[in-house]
């Protein structure tokens, strides 16, 4: 239901734009940042895999299809255990929580029961927010493509 905690045990997503997917692969911390020239910025989007029938590749590609961001071939999704994230910046921050935060059905886009965000987070400018970046990228269990091509 809107607004409430992410049940430990679940997965979520956050799309990883491609200038901050390092040469390794890996997720960079400040992408799990808000943006400084954003003060409204209140939390980072999320999808909640779970919000869908059991299965990593049909979770992704609802969060592919329902997606509202424009998705690069080189972008990744980062996937995480809530539970995991909010442990890890439990001992730096306890405000942070991962809420569920559906999309309603607008113009061109379909809703999305999926999004959520991770709240409570400090500026994104800050020396907390960079350190607090840095502990959920460390969280991140596997990447996945942003898009997939399918071939015959």
């Amino acid at each position: 239901m809107k607004g409430d905690d992410l049940p430990e045990g679940d997965q979520i997503v956050r799309y990883v734009k491609p200038s901050m997917v390092r040469d390794d692969g890996t997720a960079d911390g400040s992408d799990f940042r808000l943006r400084s020239g954003r003060p409204d910025e209140t939390g980072l989007s999320v999808n909640w895999l779970d919000a869908f029938e059991p299965g990593k590749n049909h979770q992704l590609s609802e969060v592919r299809r329902l997606s509202r961001l424009r998705l690069r071939a080189s972008g990744r999704f980062a996937e995480m255990n809530v539970g995991t994230v909010v442990r890890q910046v439990a001992e730096e921050l306890d405000s942070l929580r991962i809420i569920h935060d559906p999309l309603q059905a607008t113009g061109d886009y379909d809703a999305d029961p999926s999004h959520s965000d991770i709240a409570g987070l400090p500026p994104g400018d800050t020396d907390d927010a960079m350190l607090i970046g840095d502990l959920i990228a460390e969280c991140v269990i596997a990447m996945h493509p942003a898009i997939v091509a399918y071939t015959d």
